[in-house]
C-alpha cells in the first residue's frame, strides 16, 4: 500500500537526556516511509511508546494488506468464490462498515471495491507495469462496477452477490493507522508528538513553544511547494500523480482511478486537505483527499463544502492553484506564485 509523500521541513535534533528531547524513529511501512516524532520526554518513555506505534503500523501492513496474504486477501477469494465469510474479527467488520458509509458520503469518488480495476492497471505490484493494460478489460470491469453497498454483514458473517469485489483498503489504511497511532500514544501519556505515514501526518500538541510544521510536497518538483503549520490535534493528507505511477506516449497513470471512467484520473496533480481534530480525524484525512483529486474540475469545490472541508489546496493539471480561503490564509510558500494562477474558493 503506497500514498503520496508529504515532506516533513523540520530538522529534527536530540538535544540531551533531559525532557527537551526530541526522539525520532523512521522506517518503511505501508511501502513508504513512516516518521514518528516526540518532544518533551524521557528517551526511554519516548522510545517505548515509539515501539509500540510502529509494532501497530507492521501488524496494520499485514493485516489489511490488498494482496499479498491478509484478512483482506481471504475476504476478496471468498467473494470471488461467491462463498460465506465467517469472523469473530469485530476490527475488520467495523473497517469495512466505515468503507461503506465513506463510499456514500463521498459519491462513489472513493470506493475501495474497485481493487480489480486496481489490479488491472499493475498497481497490485511493488513494480508498476510499463503498459496499458487492454482497454475492453478496463471498460468491462467498469461496466460492471462493484460498491462496498454489495457487501453484506450479518452477524459474522460476510458475503456479496457480486464477485467483480475486490477490496483495497490502500486509500483507507493510512489514515486508520494514524488514528490508531494517536490512541497509543494518548494511552501512553505522549503530549507532543508528529506521525506521519508517507505524507498522511498528525500532529499532538506542539514542537516546545511552536506548532509542528510540515511541507507539502510539489507535484512535479523535488521541493515543497509552501509549509503548513499544524495545531495540536490537526492532520493533514495529501492525494497526488506523482509517487505511484507510470507514463506511456507521454500521457501519466496514476493509481488514483475514478471509478467513473475506470481510467486514472487526470485533471489534478495533487490535492491536499487539512482537517481539525474530530473524530477519524487521520483517516478522513487519507480518504477526503481522493474525491478533490479524482471528481470532475466542476464537481471538486462543492464536494468539499458537502464534506464540511474547510481546508484545501487542488493542484490542476496544468499547474494552476485552486485553494480555499482558509488554506490561503495558513500557507506560507516555498516559491513565488502568480496570482493568476490561483483560484480562492
Amino acid at each position: 500500500m503506497h500514498f503520496n509523500k508529504l515532506i516533513v521541513l523540520l530538522v529534527f535534533f536530540l538535544t540531551g537526556c533531559g525532557q527537551n528531547e526530541t526522539i525520532q524513529k523512521k522506517d518503511y511501512i505501508f511501502g513508504t516511509i513512516v516518521e514518528v516524532t516526540i518532544y518533551g520526554e524521557t528517551s526511554d518513555k519516548a522510545t517505548n511508546a515509539i515501539e509500540l506505534v510502529f509494532n501497530e503500523f507492521r501488524r496494520l501492513h499485514e493485516y489489511l494488506h490488498p494482496w499479498e496474504k491478509s484478512i483482506v486477501q481471504e475476504i476478496n477469494q471468498s467473494i470471488k468464490n461467491q462463498e460465506i465469510y465467517t469472523t469473530e474479527d469485530t476490527e475488520i467488520i467495523s473497517i469495512i462498515n466505515h468503507n461503506k458509509e465513506l463510499e456514500l458520503k463521498t459519491y462513489g469518488y472513493f470506493n475501495p471495491a474497485i481493487g480489480n480495476l486496481v489490479e488491472a492497471w499493475g498497481f497490485h505490484a511493488e513494480e508498476f507495469s510499463t503498459n496499458r493494460p487492454n482497454s475492453i478489460v478496463i471498460d468491462n470491469l467498469q461496466r460492471n462496477l462493484p460498491h462496498m453497498s454489495e457487501i453484506i454483514i450479518q452477524r459474522g458473517y460476510l458475503r456479496s452477490n457480486n464477485n467483480n469485489i475486490k477490496l483495497d483498503l490502500g486509500g483507507y489504511a493510512k489514515g486508520y493507522a494514524l488514528d490508531q497511532a494517536k490512541k497509543i500514544l494518548d494511552e501512553n501519556n505522549i503530549n507532543n508528538a508528529l506521525i506521519n505515514i508517507g505524507g498522511n501526518i498528525l500532529a499532538l500538541g506542539k514542537h516546545g513553544d511552536r506548532n509542528w510544521v510540515v511541507g507539502i510536497q510539489h507535484p512535479r518538483k523535488p521541493n515543497s511547494i509552501g509549509s503548513i503549520s499544524l495545531s495540536p490535534g490537526w492532520s493533514i493528507g495529501t492525494s497526488g500523480d506523482y509517487q505511484r505511477y507510470f507514463i506511456v506516449d507521454n500521457q501519466r497513470y496514476s493509481h488514483l482511478i475514478d471509478p467513473n471512467t475506470g481510467y486514472p484520473a487526470t485533471n489534478a496533480q495533487s490535492a491536499t486537505v487539512l482537517l481539525p481534530p474530530i473524530e477519524f480525524s487521520g483517516t478522513l484525512s487519507d480518504v477526503y483527499s481522493k474525491p478533490l483529486f479524482i471528481a470532475p474540475e466542476n464537481l471538486k469545490y462543492s464536494i468539499a463544502k458537502e464534506l464540511g472541508i474547510d481546508f484545501y489546496m487542488i493542484i490542476m493539471t496544468d499547474g494552476k492553484i485552486s485553494i480555499s480561503n482558509d488554506m490561503l490564509n495558513l500557507i506560507k510558500w516555498h516559491e513565488e506564485i502568480d496570482e493568476k494562477n490561483i483560484t480562492v474558493h
